[in-house]
């Protein structure tokens, strides 16, 4: 017979996870003295431990509980077999995890990519599909707002805190601040583009989403980046949008300071030769803006 503290120490769950899978999908059912404290035969270890294997791969515990320990071990080398033979891109895995609402999932997979990528090919192949994806299914209505906010709150927090470790802020490196004005909500293009400039060693200054202009030009009048990168999504921007960019070209041209502007509203305004533009620098890609960015350093 084992104790609770043995049991956490062989399968590696803490008790929290075992008193909770016990309570919540009844997958084992302990012994207990007349004391009531729990004792677990060899047969609940064995569960556990294929359990704790599988759950750490991405499975979830609400679909493998009532299975007995010969069904998970059969599914255990089902799986591996899987596996080996062909791996499940990295995407799929993503959206699998939050089409069954396991966020923690979808970030563990995120920050795996991002310890293994360097930070232009993070944002260029794993964050920008992966928000594309999202997106189209939530169109689609194949996944709910809740599901959305969940995946979007995870992205920005694991990119910030990127920012945050790669970010040395000096005096001699240049500066950069990154924000959508009023009326354009959609910030992940200004957020992988501050991760992409950090990594260039850049003084970066996130400020998000639908800031008012005035707001955007008394922060640039403190913080004097020499540019300020502008996302666009909307097709078309919305009126009150294309006025507060005006606002930021003329305060850019006083002070000196560029306004680069890139989404795909920035590129329908291009596509119609919209006056907008005038005074900014278009963003098409994340490519362009990384050699631009380098370029500017040299």
């Amino acid at each position: 017979m084992y104790s609770i503290k043995a049991i956490t120490s062989l399968t590696g769950l803490t008790a929290e996870t075992l008193r909770a899978w016990e309570r919540r999908y009844a997958c084992i059912v302990p012994a207990r003295t007349g004391t009531g404290r729990r004792f677990y035969s060899q047969q609940d270890l064995d569960k556990l431990i294929l359990l704790a294997n599988l759950t750490s791969n991405g499975h979830p515990i609400g679909k493998l509980a009532n299975l007995s320990c010969q069904q998970l071990t059969d599914f255990q080398k089902q799986v591996s077999v899987q596996q080996k033979r062909e791996p499940m891109p990295l995407l799929d895995q993503i959206i699998e995890a939050l089409l069954e609402y396991r966020i923690e999932r979808c970030e563990q997979l995120l920050k795996r990519a991002l310890l293994a990528s360097e930070p232009l090919d993070y944002a260029r192949d794993i964050l920008l599909p992966a928000l594309q994806k999202v997106g189209d299914l939530w169109h689609q209505e194949k996944i709910n707002i809740a599901q959305e906010h969940m995946f979007s709150c995870c992205v920005k927090r694991i990119v910030l805190s990127m920012v945050n470790n790669l970010h040395r802020h000096s005096r001699n490196n240049p500066a950069m601040m990154f924000a959508t004005p009023s009326g354009e909500p959609h910030e992940f293009g200004i957020l992988v583009s501050c991760l992409v400039a950090a990594a260039q060693q850049y003084n970066c200054y996130y400020l998000g989403a639908d800031l008012p202009a005035k707001d955007i030009i008394e922060a640039c009048q403190h913080l004097k980046p020499q540019t300020v990168v502008i996302g666009l999504v909307k097709t078309p921007p919305e009126p009150e949008t294309l006025m507060e960019l005006r606002q930021l070209v003329d305060a850019g041209k006083a002070n000196q300071t560029g306004v680069w502007l890139g989404g795909a509203g920035a590129l329908y305004l291009h596509d119609h030769a919209d006056q907008a533009l005038n005074g900014c620098e278009l963003i098409t890609d994340i490519d362009q803006f990384n050699a631009k960015i380098r370029q500017r350093k040299i």
